[in-house]
C-alpha cells in the first residue's frame, strides 16, 4: 500500500515533465527536433535521488533525442493518454512515463512517441515513511489499547476471582447461599442459579440424611427383635415350640423385608427424583387397571371385593409409570391390609374437568384427627399396630412429584376412606 501511495504521488510528475516534454518537439524543415535548452535539459534530468532518462522517437521508431536504449511500452495506447510502466536502465529498475503525442505538418498528422524514466530510489523513501508513519503510531495504538483491554479485564473479572476464592475457600457441607449484591450484574443469572442450585442441594442432602436416620431407627426395633427370637428358637428343643418359633421369625423377617422395600421406594421419590424420572405419555386407565388386577389374589385372599371403575374414554397425563404403580402399590396395600373380610375396595378413574385417580373403601376408617399426620413418615393410626407408617408418605411425595393434590375424604356412604389425587389438567 505505502508503495502504491509512492507511485501515485510520483507518477503524476512524471507525466508532467513527459508532457511538458513533449511540448517542445517541432516540426522544422519537414523533420522533428526537441527545441530544449541546456539549462532547461538539466532541470529535467536533475534529481536529487534518481538518475532521469528520456527519449523521443518517431513514427517509424527512429530516435528524434534522448536515451536510445530507454525501453518502448509493450502495450497498445490512446494518444495523449499517459501509460506508466516499469523497466530496466542499465542494470537499474524505473519507473517510466509514455506519451504518444500528434504533430500535424500540412494537414498529415505524425504521431512522436515522449519517453521519461526514473530510478525507484525517492519512491521507496516515500514509501519507507509512509509505512513508519502508519505502522508506529499504529503499534502504539495497539499497545495502549491492549493495556485497557487489559486492565479492563482485569478489573471487569476481579469480582469473579472474588467469588471464585469464596466458593473454592468453602468447605464441602457449606450449602449458603452466595452474595449476589456483588456480583457483576452479567453473571448475576449465574450466581442465582448456582444458589438455587445449592438449595436443592441442601434439601437433598437433608432428605438423605433423614433417611439415614429414619432408618436407622426404624431397622434397630425389628433386628433386635429378630435377634432375641433367634435366640429363643435355639434354645427349644421341642419341634412343636421350634417350629412357632421359626414362624414368628419368618412374620418378623418379612415384616422388616416390607420396611427396607418402603424405605428404598421412598428414597427414590424424595425431592429432586423428578430430575430423574423420565417422563412419558401414560393412559391412566390402564395403569389403574394393570395395578388393580395385581392386587386382585391378596384382596381375595382377605375375601375383599376388589372393584376397578374405568373413565369412559382414555385419560393421559405425562410421567413415570413405575411411580404411578408405586402410589397405586401402597394406596392399595393399605385399603386392603386394614380393610375387614367382606370389605368392598374401588380403584376409581375420572376425567371430568382433570385426570383424578381415586381409591375407597368402607374400612375403620381414618379420624379426622389423624387425617394430617398420616403422611408424616413412620406415623401409625393409635387403633393399628400394623405397617411401616411410610405407605402415605410415599404416596405424598409422588404427588408432589406430579404437582398434583391429594385429599382424604369420607365416602358417600359414610364409612371408611376415599383417597382422591387430581392431577394437573
Amino acid at each position: 500500500m505505502a508503495i502504491n501511495f509512492a507511485n501515485i504521488a510520483y507518477d503524476r510528475a512524471l507525466f508532467e515533465s513527459t508532457r511538458s516534454l513533449g511540448e517542445q518537439v517541432r516540426i522544422v524543415e519537414n523533420k522533428a527536433i526537441v527545441e530544449l535548452p541546456r539549462a532547461a535539459l538539466e532541470i529535467l534530468l536533475s534529481d536529487v535521488h534518481d538518475k532521469v532518462y528520456f527519449k523521443v522517437t518517431g513514427r517509424k521508431g527512429n530516435l528524434i533525442a534522448g536515451d536510445v536504449s530507454l525501453p518502448i511500452p509493450e502495450k497498445s495506447f490512446v494518444p495523449d493518454i499517459p501509460l506508466f510502466h516499469d523497466g530496466t536502465m542499465h542494470g537499474e529498475k524505473v519507473r517510466i512515463a509514455s506519451l504518444y503525442i500528434t504533430l500535424k505538418e500540412g494537414g498529415d498528422p505524425r504521431p512522436i512517441l515522449v519517453q521519461i524514466a526514473e530510478t525507484l530510489k525517492k519512491r521507496h523513501i516515500l514509501a519507507n515513511e509512509i509505512l513508519a508513519g502508519m505502522v508506529v503510531p499504529q503499534l502504539a495504538l495497539i499497545l495502549v489499547a491492549a493495556l485497557i483491554v487489559w486492565l479492563g479485564v482485569g478489573r471487569g473479572l476481579s469480582p469473579l476471582q472474588q467469588l471464585r476464592k469464596k466458593i473454592a475457600s468453602r468447605s464441602h457441607r457449606d450449602l449458603r447461599p452466595v452474595e449476589e449484591v456483588n456480583a457483576p450484574q452479567e453473571v448475576q443469572p449465574i450466581v442465582h442459579a448456582i444458589n438455587e442450585l445449592m438449595a436443592r442441594l441442601s434439601i437433598a442432602i437433608d432428605a438423605q440424611q433423614r433417611f439415614i436416620a429414619d432408618a436407622a431407627h426404624q431397622l434397630r426395633t425389628p433386628l433386635a427383635g429378630l435377634k432375641a427370637q433367634i435366640g429363643l428358637a435355639l434354645k427349644q428343643s421341642d419341634p412343636e415350640q421350634l417350629q412357632l418359633a421359626l414362624k414368628q421369625l419368618n412374620t418378623s423377617s418379612e415384616r422388616t423385608i416390607r420396611l427396607v422395600n418402603q424405605m428404598l421406594a421412598l428414597a427414590r421419590v424424595e425431592p429432586g427424583a423428578d430430575k430423574l424420572v423420565e417422563s412419558k405419555r401414560l393412559d391412566l386407565n390402564a395403569v389403574a387397571r394393570d395395578a388393580a388386577r395385581e392386587w386382585a389374589p391378596s384382596a381375595i385372599r382377605k375375601e375383599i371385593d376388589l372393584g376397578f371403575e374405568e373413565a369412559p374414554h382414555a385419560v393421559f397425563l405425562h410421567g413415570d409409570e413405575l411411580s404411578l404403580k408405586m402410589l397405586l402399590d401402597n394406596l392399595l396395600d393399605n385399603a386392603i391390609r386394614y380393610s375387614p373380610p367382606g370389605s368392598h375396595v374401588t380403584v376409581r378413574v375420572e376425567s371430568a374437568n382433570t385426570p383424578t385417580l381415586s381409591v375407597e373403601d368402607n374400612g375403620p376408617g381414618i379420624p379426622g384427627k389423624d387425617r394430617e399426620r398420616v403422611f408424616e413418615r413412620f406415623y401409625r393410626v393409635s387403633q393399628s399396630e400394623e405397617g411401616s407408617g411410610l405407605g402415605l408418605a410415599i404416596v405424598q411425595e409422588i404427588v408432589h412429584l406430579y404437582q398434583a393434590r391429594i385429599t382424604l375424604e369420607t365416602p358417600p356412604g359414610g364409612q371408611g376412606t376415599l383417597v382422591r389425587i387430581v392431577f394437573p389438567g
